[in-house]
């Protein structure tokens, strides 16, 4: 038996979610211009996202995996609801924040989708998970371990600096409204997900290669995670 807790038991300490930028957005209040780099390069990755997990449903070769990585797949596109599709979701929390913080030259995140590019950084991760997602099903089943079991403390730590905005709301219901995808992941979608990731993990390794190559992509995302936020980070304090 091949112990993938191992793996996963020290995501929480990773620098995949311990970093600057994690930093900067608990302990201040961020201009608009740096809310709009924050917001086109993460939107990217959310919205990206789901394509990877649609690839590497098509390569899972066995009824189990497929079913974990579609359930997935299903919630983070709304379970078939645009409006609750994640990084939609995502959309709405930032347009309605920008809105309070520049109310008088408001850019919606559509809008710096048209003019604003991406960090390299960013284009590197999403790249990856693609490549990976559609080449190799050991090592995306690592890089799939690896988003999922810090996705719960990435998006907890969001929505805690999230919350340094929420003086700009005069109605604290609107606030919360506007936090749905915050709440979407750390309620159930992220709980889900974890457990979803490490039963096809433990579905696919069988033999000491197979480990050693779900690790190498498990490894290798949580880099390219970090360096994504270390990037933004320094773009960020520029």
């Amino acid at each position: 038996m091949y112990d993938i807790t191992k793996l996963v038991q020290n995501v929480s300490s990773h620098t995949a979610v311990n970093n600057r930028f994690f930093e900067l957005w608990l302990n201040n209040e961020l201009s608009a211009k740096q809310l709009e780099i924050f917001a086109r390069n993460y939107w990217e990755w959310a919205h990206r996202f789901p394509e990877a997990i649609a690839l590497l449903i098509a390569i899972s070769d066995d009824y189990m995996t497929r079913a974990e990585y579609t359930k997935t797949l299903h919630s983070e596109i709304g379970y078939g609801r645009a409006d609750k599709i994640h990084s939609h979701l995502f959309e709405n929390f930032y347009d309605q924040l920008i809105a309070k913080v520049t109310p008088s030259n408001i850019v919606t995140l559509c809008q710096l989708r048209n003019k604003k590019e991406v960090l390299p950084e960013t284009t590197k991760l999403v790249n990856w998970e693609k490549e990976t997602y559609f080449s190799d099903k050991l090592a995306a089943a690592g890089a799939q371990l690896a988003i999922e079991w810090q996705a719960y403390t990435m998006i907890r730590l969001l929505y805690e600096g999230a919350r340094n905005y929420r003086y700009l709301w005069s109605n604290q219901d609107e606030f919360h409204e506007a936090c749905e995808f915050f709440y979407v992941h750390i309620g159930e979608a992220e709980k889900q997900h974890k457990e979803e990731s490490f039963n096809a993990a433990k579905q696919l390794v069988t033999t000491d290669a197979a480990y050693e190559k779900l690790s190498l992509g498990f490894e290798r995302h949580l880099e390219l995670i970090a360096t994504f936020w270390e990037a933004l980070a320094a773009k960020i304090e520029t």
